[in-house]
């Protein structure tokens, strides 16, 4: 057993880097903090090949003598503690003196530092955790730190890292929250030479959201009122449910300026906002300020996560300013939408074009589709079935009366009624079922007996098993989706849109888009950037009808986020295409009671015929057993 012995000060640097340097956004947290915490009232930001190559991070912050350069590059050298007392009133973003040194031991490492009324400025540079001899250097007043070739001197950490595109994404993200929790501070960002942003310092929040958000995001932020608690708080800004993410991509929650990632904090939002649907994340900006004496920051590494010594205190001033902000949105709702005059009935007029180089607002999207009769369906495809028929009218999507309630044994109803045919069917294709297959001989459908509607929303069928119980819009999701996955050979149809949507959006999704540009041609969807963080949509799934392009593209970005895209990129998003069509083609259609048993035999003709593509049941059994149970008779 080898005998125990003292790291040596390089080697615990590195060893430390593993927690405070995870990726290149992780050095420009630890660098921007060391300049906020030093006054700094301008903070520029510029990286190269993603921050591997070059993080260059410069203020004007009150800068440092020769004697603190030196020792800022010493492990636990730090101005923010000088007593046990001090740990638990931490009013600083830095605190342990960590960073430096560990961010040293992994590059080559270069300061430039003067003080405000000082003469002259010095340069210190550290290789890999090896230190040179500071010199003297006319700088300005302030400090500029440059991180090159990280990672260099520890290659297995480089494997963990992601393209270059993908790590300056995260290093966008990490300015932009800095930004959004000091919008006292001008924030300046340069990545390859080429300037990102360059937001003024502002008194006023909003102004600064506005700057690092689109238009419509930045028109639909509602103010929190203002609440506070004991020792705490809290206002900001809500987005509404239109705005509700997969992930919480959408969520920035700031403590003492400080952002951070706590799950009280998720579960109050969450109890805020009330009955919010489940699978999405509301988005918001939440400010809180507490008392530093109740809450340790000193809990996680990098200090996302915190610990309140209140928490109830927490999480009621937090559930207390989103509810009462919600209500009082509501009731303004309600007010403006009675004092809106009533029309004579007529078809709105649609909204004005935006000026060119403008982002669409939400209303906008709907108009960028070349215009076609409305409620028709779409032109047949040559290589795809058409899947939509008229829209049915108001009227026509109530509930269909229920016929006298007898069975109807299947073999008597016709095996193409309600069934959506391709076209080489038409030209003598031979005989398909629903997943475009060739029909098997054997009637999967055979001991099921129709026996009628439930609440004229189920199909019942008796079944020598017990009752089965079929929800014929989610069988039809299901069937119509199978279909088009049949054909995923051929390219979707695309229909070009009249003026392309242009789309502001968070540098994080910005480069998974950016990734998967290229699957999305193949279902029918082209994108392509234009300028920092946004995209141009030129053309979308000629069978698709979105109210609004943004939303559906944020969720298809939270899935790929989500997935093991890297392998399945191609089919992921193809098929988040085809499922969105064949939800909207199902849910729109009338469905008559007497088309249910058709509609079984085509979902059980599907490869996954008892779920939708979303993942909900088509198919409920109940067996004989079962039902015996529910009556309290022995089987």
């Amino acid at each position: 057993m080898p005998s125990i012995h003292v790291m040596s000060p390089t080697l615990a640097s590195q060893v430390a880097a593993g927690e405070v340097v995870e990726r290149p956004a992780s050095v420009v947290k630890e660098l921007v903090e060391n300049s906020l915490d030093a006054g700094a009232r301008s903070v520029r930001v510029e990286i190269r090949r993603g921050g591997v190559g070059l993080i260059k991070v410069t203020d004007d912050g009150c800068g440092m003598s020769r004697e603190d350069a030196c020792l800022c590059a010493k492990r636990h050298a730090t101005s923010k503690l000088s007593s046990l007392e001090d740990l638990f009133e931490i009013t600083h973003l830095g605190f342990r003196g960590e960073a430096i040194p560990s961010i040293a031991s992994v590059s080559r490492f270069k300061l430039c530092t003067r003080q405000q009324q000082a003469l002259e400025g010095w340069e210190v540079r550290i290789d890999g955790g090896l230190e040179h001899e500071p010199r003297s250097s006319g700088v300005s007043p302030g400090t500029a730190i440059e991180v090159s070739d990280l990672f260099y001197n520890t290659p297995a950490r480089r494997k963990f890292l992601k393209s270059a595109e993908t790590e300056a994404s995260h290093v966008e993200h990490q300015i932009r929250l800095h930004a959004l929790a000091y919008p006292q501070v001008r924030f300046t960002y340069k990545r390859d030479d080429q300037l990102v942003f360059d937001l003024p310092a502002t008194a006023d929040l909003r102004v600064r959201i506005s700057a690092l958000t689109d238009a419509a995001t930045a028109a639909a932020l509602i103010p929190i009122e203002t609440t506070i608690g004991p020792g705490i708080s809290v206002t900001g800004f809500l987005l509404p449910l239109s705005e509700a993410r997969r992930t919480r991509k959408g969520q920035y929650v700031f403590m003492n300026t400080r952002p951070v990632e706590d799950q009280l904090i998720n579960r109050a939002i969450r109890d805020g906002y009330g009955g919010f649907p489940t699978g999405l994340h509301p988005a918001l900006f939440l400010y809180m300020e507490v008392e530093p004496a109740l809450v340790d920051v000193n809990v996680h590494p990098a200090k996302k996560e915190v610990r309140f010594r209140r928490s109830a205190d927490v999480v009621n001033t937090i559930v207390e300013a989103i509810a009462n902000t919600l209500q009082k949105h509501a009731r303004q709702e309600i007010h403006a939408s009675a004092a809106v005059p009533e029309t004579d009935g007529g078809p709105p007029e649609p909204p004005s074009a935006a000026p060119h180089g403008e982002t669409p607002s939400r209303a906008d999207n709907s108009q960028a589709f070349p215009p076609a009769k409305p409620r028709t369906a779409p032109a047949p495809s040559s290589k795809l079935p058409s899947l939509s028929s008229p829209a049915p009218s108001k009227q026509s999507r109530e509930a269909v009366p229920l016929p006298p309630l007898r069975p109807i044994p299947l073999k008597q109803v016709p095996a193409t009624q309600g069934k959506l045919d391709f076209q080489h069917q038409a030209e003598g294709g031979g005989a398909r079922d629903a997943c475009g297959k060739a029909a098997p001989e054997r009637d999967a459908t055979a001991g099921f007996t129709y026996m009628g509607t439930l609440r004229q929303q189920f199909a019942l069928f008796e079944t020598p098993e017990g009752l089965v119980l079929m929800h014929p819009r989610a069988a039809r999701e299901r069937i119509i989706f199978e279909r088009l996955r049949a054909h995923r050979e051929a390219p979707m149809p695309s229909q070009q849109l009249l003026d392309p949507v242009m789309l502001d959006l968070d540098p994080r999704d910005f480069a998974v888009i950016q990734q998967f540009a290229p699957h999305f041609d193949q279902a029918g969807m082209t994108v392509t950037p234009f300028g920092q963080n946004t995209i141009r949509i030129e053309s979308l799934p000629a069978l698709l009808e979105l109210e609004n392009v943004r939303t559906f593209l944020l969720e298809l970005v939270d899935r790929l986020t989500q997935s093991e895209f890297s392998r399945n990129a191609k089919r992921m998003a193809y098929e988040t295409f085809i499922g969105e069509i064949a939800r909207k083609s199902a849910w729109k259609e009338r469905i008559s009671p007497h088309r249910a048993p058709a509609i079984l035999k085509e979902l059980l003709a599907c490869e996954v015929p008892y779920c939708t593509p979303g993942g909900k049941p088509t198919l409920v059994n109940y067996s004989i057993p079962e039902i015996k149970r529910k009556f309290g008779i022995q089987a």
